[in-house]
């Protein structure tokens, strides 16, 4: 395919595009919402102990992601430069995503960190491969700003829908196996008088077991779905490839103001989302004493940001992209922040269910902004960088956003962990201390507005704006039209056939 679409894309492309989502949305929120519970209560590692897997899992996948950019920068085959990447990476990811929930029975605590080590190292690295490229392929797919906007706001959309499809798993799994989410440590085996008490630990190792399996049936399918649904274009007018860790790259990377600016605001919201997410489940099970009511509660979140998605695209389309992160920050998030905060037994009495739901659809709207409005700012940065230096480095830039946010989940979960530790948080107590509860409550609630305003206050000296941005299109437009015409030059069609009409008679 040439420089300029073919034809514009169809239903099916987006639609695969979106589903190629799913693999590291359902897997990377099963490891956020629900992780850290098993790793705690059911696998029985410590904090201190979870705080070195989680770390260090994330901080060396964080550092092959951003290797991982340049590499596949660097692949030109002759299925495509990113195609490969997706195809390649997506079976391995999906075992070791299996393994990762598989409980070996081993009593060590040091094997049994070994164990996840391995495999949460494993998934982490591998599965940057195919993150990297599938964020990529938007930047192949089309030219097209608007397209590409359709193509995140399917992809965003399908991302939280695999956030829903983690819960409804690990829901379904648990009710088919008679478990419960989150292991109760005074409702297990069988009471004084012999009578059943309540599920095993057994049974919560079977139940994540058999939920790891179906995500890995789905993170293979929806892995293919890119590689044979969404186009990509690959260029006529053939470009210098770049080493696999090219000096003069970074340089110009380090010198873009756009792309800086953007990684900052980007990995504060990072953090503030995901220190709410992993600590979530533990916050409503203890803080408030809804353990029962933690799936519905997350269903409801994820749920109002899917369709808030699309809503959100067509008003980034009125008002532009800096004017809607605001907009969903000061009114959404904010708010659903304050009311976990001020949210307690005494003070709403039987209320305290129906506001933690209310709030919960309130901050969900939220997040669905954060997830469709960073991705778009995204390819605008790409096109600006693109036209500037006249350097196609698309995988770079999400290895580099994907690096950065690695690093930020990292903070969050050592610094939960370290706190949770500091209060002498053990899964093993049949009723947590009200210094764990505030703590949940704080960490969870309290730690996200205060990123957000420095974010706010980094998207307000975002210097790429709309009018900006219709001129870079404009530009970049031109330079693709230009660089056809020079291909169409080296070839003509009828000279060709001049040529063959005056030797056909000596012939």
């Amino acid at each position: 395919m040439s420089g300029q679409n073919a034809k514009p894309l169809r239903f099916w492309n987006n639609l695969c595009y979106g589903l190629a989502g799913i693999p590291t949305s359902l897997s990377g929120n099963a490891i956020n919402f629900f992780f850290s519970v098993f790793i705690l209560e059911v696998a029985q590692i410590t904090p201190a102990h979870n705080s070195i897997l989680t770390t260090s899992a994330i901080v060396l996948s964080s550092a092959a992601n951003f290797f991982v950019g340049f590499l596949v920068n660097t692949t030109d085959t002759r299925w495509g430069k990113l195609k490969p990447w997706i195809l390649l990476s997506t079976f391995p990811s999906a075992a070791c995503y299996f393994f990762l929930w598989f409980s070996p029975g081993v009593a060590n605590p040091t094997g049994k960190l070994i164990w996840y080590l391995v495999f949460y190292v494993g998934f982490r690295v591998v599965s940057t491969g195919y993150g990297v490229a599938r964020d990529s392929l938007v930047m192949f797919a089309s030219h097209e700003p608007r397209e590409r906007d359709t193509l995140i706001t399917y992809s965003s959309a399908f991302q939280i829908a695999g956030i829903i499809l983690s819960a409804l798993i690990q829901q379904g799994t648990f009710l088919l196996l008679h478990a419960d989410l989150g292991y109760d440590p005074c409702s297990n085996g069988t009471n004084v008088n012999g009578t059943d008490y309540g599920p095993s630990r057994d049974t919560e190792k079977e139940a994540y077991m058999v939920a790891a399996a179906v995500g890995t049936v789905i993170f293979l399918l929806c892995g293919l779905a890119a590689v044979f649904g969404v186009p990509e274009i690959t260029d006529m007018r053939k470009t210098e490839q770049s080493s696999c860790f090219p000096v003069g790259d970074i340089k110009a990377l380090a010198r873009h103001r756009p792309f800086l600016m953007l990684l900052v605001i980007k990995a504060f919201l990072e953090l503030g989302i995901n220190t709410k997410q992993i600590n979530s489940a533990l916050m409503m099970q203890y803080t408030f004493n809804i353990a029962d009511q933690v799936f519905y509660v997350i269903f409801l979140y994820m749920a109002a940001a899917v369709v808030a998605i699309f809503f959100w695209n067509l008003i980034i389309r009125r008002i532009g992209r800096k004017k809607v992160i605001f907009l969903g920050i000061l009114v959404f998030l904010l708010p659903h922040n304050a009311a976990l905060l001020i949210a307690t037994e005494d003070l709403l009495g039987n209320g305290l269910l129906p506001f933690i739901f209310v709030a919960a659809a309130w901050g969900g709207i939220g997040e669905g902004c954060m997830y469709i409005v960073q991705s778009v700012m995204c390819t605008d940065v790409i096109d600006d960088f693109t036209l500037k230096t006249d350097r196609k480095m698309a995988s770079v830039f999400y290895a580099v956003w994907g690096f950065v946010t690695g690093i930020m989940d990292a903070i969050s979960a050592a610094v939960s962990n370290w706190i949770l530790q500091s209060v002498n948080y053990n899964a093993d107590n049949c009723v947590q201390s009200n210094r764990v509860k505030q703590a949940l409550r704080y960490i969870t609630a309290g730690t996200p507005p205060a990123v957000y305003v420095i974010a706010l206050l980094f998207v307000w000296l975002y210097p790429i704006t709309e009018e900006s941005r219709l001129r870079t299109k404009m530009a970049l437009d031109a330079r693709r039209t230009a660089g056809d015409n020079d291909e169409t030059q080296l070839y003509n069609p009828v000279e060709d056939n001049s040529l063959q009409e005056t030797l056909a008679p000596e012939a």
